[in-house]
């Protein structure tokens, strides 16, 4: 999407062609396609794929805690897994052990959700999103009506991290996120949300425990692994390309 990275396919696909390094490195991967087409919309997204899909957290303190490796692990957190596996209903769409949409057992498919999510956190007079989300993803199965406003379920992992929270950055902590969840969403919050998928029955969650659902997730930050950076990137013979800056903005 232009929105994500101010360009589009057929233009990343010509600037990596004008790279002697990076056509190699495809040429290594993409062998089993045809020359012509070794850099393309198909093989740029199958790199993506299998870079994002490197980036795993499985240690986190409620991993250690999960396979035995510790006895520690907050009396807070433990209330708080139990409430999110339980009252709070957070599972339901967050499904355990990825904490995302990813449908156990093959982990290939991913759920979206119609939360009916508002331009900012306001449960006074709160105004809904008019992002239509996957019902706009230009696939003809996504033009049903119940995928308006429909967003995958991302991953709960190094959410203490990730803020601002929702598809459009809405939310700036965990506290407002856990109020508008206990609220019922949009739908819960007096707004016109056809097809909601998240039950607009309030959660009557007290403060403490919400204050315990987000201690709980606290415990899933891990991001060994997911913070080094290269050294170099592949050289371009283009100057203003090979300038580009390692983990740096753009």
């Amino acid at each position: 999407s232009p929105q994500e990275f101010n360009t589009n396919f057929k233009s990343i696909a010509n600037r990596l062609s004008k790279s002697k390094e990076y056509k190699a490195l495809f040429d290594k991967a993409f062998s089993h396609v045809r020359s012509d087409a070794r850099i393309s919309k198909h093989t740029v997204t199958a790199a993506l794929n299998a870079y994002v899909g490197s980036l795993r957290s499985f240690k986190s303190a409620f991993d250690q805690y999960v396979k035995g490796e510790t006895k520690e692990y907050p009396a807070s957190a433990k209330k708080g897994f139990n409430l999110f596996m339980g009252k709070a209903n957070c599972a339901t769409c967050h499904f355990p052990p990825t904490f995302s949409g990813l449908v156990p057992p093959l982990y290939i498919e991913s759920e979206s959700e119609v939360l009916g999510v508002t331009t900012k956190f306001d449960t006074v007079a709160p105004v809904l999103d008019d992002d239509m989300g996957r019902g706009l993803s230009g696939r003809v199965k996504d033009e049903a009506p119940f995928r308006m406003r429909s967003f995958k379920t991302p991953t709960l992992r190094n959410i203490a991290l990730t803020g601002p929270y929702m598809h459009n950055g809405a939310f700036e902590t965990l506290e407002e996120v856990m109020h508008f969840y206990n609220h019922g969403g949009g739908a819960g919050l007096g707004l016109d949300v056809p097809h909601q998928t998240l039950p607009e029955d309030r959660l009557n969650l007290t403060q403490e425990e919400m204050n315990n659902i987000i201690a709980f997730m606290k415990t899933l930050t891990d991001t060994v692994g997911m913070t080094s950076r290269p050294t170099v990137l592949p050289y371009f013979e283009d100057s203003v390309l090979n300038n580009r800056k390692v983990g740096g903005m753009y």
